[in-house]
């Protein structure tokens, strides 16, 4: 008998479980309301619950893949336990000071971001190492003692420890930790040469700090969630994954959970580029819409890979799949400013009350109530109708929101659905023009529960023509856990010129084996591993820097791929200006072997499938009638044409009339504007 792979994204609002089994690719999916009060107990309850009704005996589980957003959400919502930082002497400010940016430097009413850490609990420690790797300043460890027992004493949970140069000279970060976890073993405490070794004082006391802040929490988790896995009967390994769209041991991931900040966006990336390449696609976008947000990536070959994310009010120096923002997502609130200028979002309804529709206790109006009154959505569409939808009650909260503005509930339906719409579109802009792209080239492919509802809108409203909808386009994030690559980044800086640099192959020879000795820990092969090689380069005298991929092996020039790369970028280049190196990166790669998906028994009739239903939707304002289709009853290679709808477990898809789509031979859907 094949064994099982189980991926568990745990979201917002809805916790996903995929159960896949390696031999015959059969593929099952479940979603389970997310309980905020206690992940772990939605995601035991979830997991049993799917491997019961599958007939899956848990010690027939050989994989196990995990993603969350609860550290993301920890540092937005500013959940964290308290954390103290130790710091060089004379350098008590770097959070303060920052990089002297103001996030809205034009705005008046620009707000200074307040750290994670109060100024009080940051404190001094007597050492200096310098830019070479010298000691200047021998640490004392009577300073160390006296700084930890003073933020213990105030109640720290964490402490995360950032010398001046510690990239370039460990020693002093890791004595201090020791001394630390002599005297106060049960503090999470956290280096930052450890966590992400990179120059640059405050970025790298920000990754160390958001660390420690989600440290205890996600400790807590993962060992409660691996305990209650083995409770469960599953023996496998858990592996979790991160936000670059990879996987390591749950060990790792307890002790740097910074590295899971966008794991479940960065998953659902990974399985959506396993799944569009089996049609050959390989220049496409992803919309993931969900409860909360809707993020979008940009896929050109590959993911696009970004060093600096967006992290509540921070930046997050550390390699991760590009993941957009774009705005409201199927729980996203619609209200009215001062002005009575109707808005979307960023506030969510999340799980509980979640929208007014779901009849736990909501009071405002969200995206999804606006797709039941606007006839998307049906009272029995959600979860195969095991979730029935009350259209009274998102009709009393959207018509109450209209009468402020003088329409009536459709109207102002309707109205919510193309403000959201617009949000996205304001976003995808110039997310295409920093990546130089042109997006009548490239696919949509969405997913998550609300992204194939909402996909069609921002497709007309951006001038994409073609759409790719997965099997199970409401769960990809958790097949994605189910099928990441293990792998992990290291980076080492050098801050030279590129026509000075003699040691670059030694240095990344270095790397190589640094990544060897971490593969070997997680019991694996270094000979089975790939190791991938990029550098983060500008021209000198530039404030801002390009992460470009060098085939040092190959025999390509770094200085041609720099050029071509800021060419790309910027539509021009400077032949005879020099190149300046200031960190590179190796990222280690271990492959999950790809299982064969089962394409799913599709209808054998060669005509158009018979209709479920008909439903008046309201569209571009004007009603028009939509045909109701089952996904499973689309026969393959069968074209129909919009407006219709789309049902199935995990989203509903809505197929606007300028539109004609079909199902393939795997049991995708494929939508292209009518000729």
């Amino acid at each position: 008998m094949s064994g099982w792979r189980v991926g568990v994204d745990v979201g917002g609002t809805f916790t996903d479980i995929a159960l896949l089994e390696e031999g015959s690719g059969r593929l099952r999916v479940r979603k389970v309301p997310t309980t905020s009060e206690d992940p772990v107990e939605g995601v035991l309850a979830g997991v049993e619950a799917s491997l019961g009704e599958a007939g899956v005996e848990p010690a027939s589980v050989v994989y196990f893949g995990a993603g969350t957003t609860l550290a993301l959400n920890t540092v937005i919502q500013r959940a964290g336990g308290r954390t103290g930082l130790l710091v060089t002497q004379g350098y008590r400010d770097v959070l303060e000071i920052r990089r002297t940016r103001l996030p809205d430097a034009p705005s008046y009413d620009a707000a200074r971001p307040v750290p994670l850490v109060r100024r009080a609990h940051v404190r001094e420690v007597a050492e200096r190492t310098m830019a070479d790797g010298s000691i200047l300043r021998p640490l004392e460890p009577a300073s160390v003692r006296e700084a930890a027992h003073a933020l213990a004493d105030a109640g720290a949970e964490a402490i995360a420890i950032c010398f001046l140069h510690s990239y370039a000279n460990p020693e002093h970060e890791r004595l201090a930790r020791e001394i630390v976890s002599v005297e106060w073993p049960d503090l999470f405490l956290c280096t930052s040469v450890d966590t992400w070794p990179q120059q640059r004082e405050y970025e790298r006391a920000l990754v160390a700090i958001m660390n420690a802040y989600t440290g205890p929490a996600m400790s807590r988790y993962y060992g409660r969630l691996e305990t209650g896995l083995r409770r469960l009967g599953i023996g496998c390994p858990l592996l979790v994954t991160q936000s670059n769209g990879g996987t390591m041991s749950v060990a790792d991931a307890a002790r740097v959970p910074v590295r899971t900040m966008l794991s479940g966006p960065a998953s659902g990336v990974m399985a959506a580029v396993k799944e569009a390449r089996e049609e050959g696609m390989n220049r496409f976008f992803t919309l993931d819409m969900g409860g909360t947000s809707a993020d979008m990536a940009v896929v050109d070959e590959a993911p696009r890979f970004g060093t600096e994310s967006v992290i509540g009010d921070f930046p997050l120096f550390m390699p991760a799949i590009a993941i957009n923002t774009l705005g409201a997502g199927g729980g996203s609130i619609a209200w009215l400013d001062d002005q009575a200028v109707l808005k979307v979002g960023p506030r969510s309804a999340g799980a509980h009350p979640g929208p007014a529709c779901y009849g736990r206790g909501g009071r405002e109006p969200t995206v999804t109530d606006a797709y039941l009154v606007s006839g998307i959505l049906g009272p029995r569409d959600l979860l195969g109708g095991e979730m029935e939808l009350s259209s009274r009650l998102a009709e009393e909260v959207v018509g109450a929101l209209g009468e402020r503005m003088g329409l009536d509930a459709a109207r102002t339906a309707e109205a919510i659905l193309r403000i959201a719409t617009a949000n996205m579109y304001a976003e995808f802009l110039p997310m295409i023009a920093r990546y130089g792209v042109d997006q009548r080239e490239f696919i949509l492919v969405p997913y998550g529960g609300a992204g194939p509802t909402h996909a069609f809108f921002l497709a007309e409203e951006a001038g994409l023509t073609r759409l790719l909808i997965p099997r199970t386009p409401g769960a990809m994030c958790a097949l994605g856990a189910a099928l990441t690559d293990l792998q992990m980044d290291f980076v080492r800086s050098v801050r030279e010129r590129l026509s000075e640099l003699r040691a670059l192959e030694e240095i990344f020879a270095d790397l190589e084996r640094e990544a060897a000795g971490w593969l070997t820990g997680q019991g694996l092969s270094p000979e089975g591993a790939v190791f991938e090689r990029s550098a983060d380069m500008r021209f000198v005298g530039q404030s801002f820097d390009l992460t470009v991929e060098l085939d040092v092996d190959g025999g390509h020039d770094p200085g041609d791929a720099f050029r071509s790369r800021y060419e790309q970028v910027y539509g021009y280049q400077d032949p005879e200006c020099p190149i300046e190196v200031l960190q590179l990166r190796l990222l280690a790669k271990v492959r999950n072997p790809p299982p064969i998906f089962a394409g799913g028994a599709l209808p054998d009739s060669k005509g158009p499938p018979r209709a479920a239903g008909e439903r008046s939707v309201l569209y571009r304002g004007e009603r028009v009638a939509a045909k109701v289709y089952r996904r499973a009853d689309l026969p393959p290679e069968v074209r129909l044409e919009g407006p219709a709808v789309v049902t199935q477990y995990d989203t509903i898809i809505f197929i606007t009339p300028r539109f004609a789509f079909w199902a393939d031979a795997r049991g995708n859907i494929r939508a292209e504007v009518k000729s």
